[in-house]
């Protein structure tokens, strides 16, 4: 994909009967210095992005705070200074909660994450083994949208689970 300006890449293929490893990538090219080719992608921590949602949604039914057909709100919402937004900078107002989950849909899995009791998404993580996880509340709602650093491999590890 240079054509589209990518430059770099990492990869964790797993199988998904055994979770063994297939396939393993860390970079598109140790030796290149300007790409930092030496930086294992796989095992490097940033922002999952929406990769925690289904996390939410899962401890949601499991709390019993939702079912497939629960109506949530996409609506605009702000809290102090923190107004988020959905990728598509739109709010669709009612929606069932299996269908925000697929439309990635951002307040919906704010709300959700903010109702949840023991455990919380924090708790969650911290139990699954994420390492490196600051206090909970400095992460605050932005922790539903992937304001937390986590490696390619540690998600791969909690959809293991």
């Amino acid at each position: 994909n240079r054509r589209l300006g990518l430059t770099n890449g990492a990869l964790l293929l797993l199988e998904h009967g055994t979770m063994a490893v297939r396939g393993y990538v860390g970079s598109s090219n140790y030796f290149r210095s300007e790409l930092s080719g030496q930086v294992d992608g796989v095992r490097a921590k940033r922002s999952p992005g929406s990769a925690l949602k289904p996390f939410i949604y899962g401890l949601a039914l499991d709390q019993g705070l939702i079912h497939s057909e629960t109506v949530l709100k996409d609506v605009a919402f702000s809290r102090s200074t923190y107004n988020p937004e959905n990728f598509d900078r739109e709010f669709i107002g009612p929606i069932g909660a299996a269908e925000a989950l697929v439309r990635s849909r951002n307040i919906p899995a704010i709300a959700l994450a903010n109702s949840l009791r023991s455990p919380s998404l924090y708790d969650f993580l911290r139990a699954a083994g994420i390492a490196g996880l600051r206090e909970e509340r400095s992460y605050g709602l932005a922790l539903a949208l992937g304001g937390v650093e986590v490696s390619p491999q540690e998600v791969a590890a909690l959809y293991a689970m």
